[in-house]
């Protein structure tokens, strides 16, 4: 039976946790798992084996580049200086692997590292914002603006979908507001990441929003469809 050499795995960790994730990709390492270059895929992960060694990773801020774009030739040189190789982008951040047993950390000034933080915090901040105008404020605004409010109780199955899906994932990312903000300021009173924090016992409350997030992403794509298509004239 021919061994199987690559592998797709859900990502146990939210996205804004930044601790977890790497000390799961270590993990993954430990195991014989090597995460690919560009193998992160929405929530997953992809890998390709190896003999099983201890490997460390790491997550940078990818806020200084374009949003799908990874960093450039000069910051990939810098970090292969150090020890790192770039791997691929997951959300706010970028992820290296040490190419070998002697690295030198690519953050090591603690205050920097927190202001770094909560300039994510800040563009998470923004996203809290847009949801709120655009997912809420605005229509809302529309319906009083045409005197329409009554069409909220009459037809609840109309709002109550895309109503909980906002609500959803401003949660999500007032999560993770919070989880930044806790990490900065653990950054400021000079403590380090926790480069190996457990990530096993937040595994399945995050794969149970990870699957929540595609279920009502899913029926509000479908609700959507069947609204155009049985209001669409012919």
């Amino acid at each position: 039976m021919k061994e199987k050499t690559r592998r797709r795995r859900l990502i146990p960790c939210a996205a804004y946790d930044v601790e977890a994730m790497e000390s799961w990709l270590g993990d993954q390492a430990a195991e014989g798992w090597f995460l690919e270059e560009e193998g992160i895929v929405g929530p997953w992960a992809c890998f390709v084996s190896g003999p099983p060694r201890r490997t460390a990773y790491r997550l940078t801020s990818s806020l200084s580049a374009p949003e799908l774009i990874g960093p450039d030739e000069e910051a990939r040189d810098l970090s292969a200086a150090y020890g790192w190789k770039y791997l691929a982008k997951r959300k706010e951040f970028y992820i290296y692997r040490a190419t070998g047993e002697h690295w030198g950390e690519m953050d090591t000034d603690p205050r920097t590292q927190a202001l770094i933080l909560r300039a994510v915090r800040r563009r998470t901040i923004g996203t809290v914002i847009t949801l709120l105008v655009m997912g809420l404020g605005y229509p809302l605004f529309l319906l009083a603006k045409d005197g329409q409010l009554g069409l909220l109780v009459r037809y609840p199955w109309y709002w109550m979908l895309p109503f909980a899906f906002v609500v959803w994932f401003l949660t999500c990312a007032l999560a993770g507001s919070r989880h930044y903000h806790r990490l900065a300021r653990q950054l400021e009173e000079g403590r380090p990441l926790d480069h190996r924090k457990p990530w096993q016992p937040q595994a399945r409350r995050h794969l149970a929003c990870a699957l929540i997030s595609v279920l009502l992403t899913g029926m509000v794509a479908v609700q959507v469809v069947l609204v155009l298509v049985f209001t669409t004239p012919f």
